[in-house]
């Protein structure tokens, strides 16, 4: 993975974090609408935005080897469609939530645990994006209305399953040996940042590491 493509990934990334500060000053009435209809309205379209940001962001972290099977990957902008696509190259691509366990004493990280429950699954990833594309199109007057008070109750659900899946996250690269790691928010600027870890098989390497 290019560095190049490492900061189009933050830069996904920074683009998640200001849509979900636009959604969390129209949930804390620091901003409004008129209307409680088009503020649920206007939050569904930042949620389905930013779940085709971790799409698009999934797509970077693998474009090469996407990039070979689909030219024209640039195109795509369907969120389900580019997730089905790269699930067919790299099945394990999509962001694995984590996070670090601080020694008490001296302040620093000594181990990243994977996060259990809490956060947006794949699975569930589909259906959080049809629920707000449906509430951002008109509906149907001879079909099902929208659930406006459902929608309601399940938004900050959504927006705290998002925010604990990619607060500090890995992408597994198609090199099996290499992965994403990220953090939403780093101590020293607050920006997002993200390295390459590479796993290490040598022994020689592996003992000179541990004497360190």
């Amino acid at each position: 993975m290019k560095s190049e493509d490492i900061s189009k990934y933050c830069n996904c990334m920074e683009e998640v974090k200001r849509r979900t500060h636009a959604i969390h000053a129209i949930l804390s009435q620091q901003h409004t609408t008129p209307y409680k209809a088009t503020n649920i309205e206007f939050i569904c379209l930042q949620i389905r935005k930013i779940l085709e940001l971790v799409a698009i962001a999934s797509l970077v972290a693998n474009k090469d080897e996407y990039a070979r099977h689909h030219k024209k990957f640039a195109e795509h902008w369907r969120a389900k469609e580019i997730l089905t696509s790269i699930e067919k190259i790299n099945p394990r691509f999509y962001p694995v939530p984590t996070q670090q366990v601080i020694d008490v004493t001296t302040g620093k990280v000594t181990r990243v645990d994977p996060v259990k429950d809490g956060f947006l699954t794949r699975d569930e990833f589909p259906d959080v994006y049809n629920l707000c594309s449906e509430a951002i199109h008109a509906a149907n007057p001879f079909g099902n209305t929208i659930d406006y008070a459902i929608l309601e109750k399940q938004i900050p659900l959504w927006i705290g399953k998002l925010k604990t899946l990619l607060n500090h996250h890995q992408i597994q690269l198609l090199n099996e040996k290499q992965m994403l790691w990220v953090m939403m928010q780093a101590n020293t600027d607050h920006r997002v940042h993200a390295f390459i870890f590479e796993r290490v098989d040598d022994p020689d390497i592996i003992d000179k590491m541990k004497n360190v």
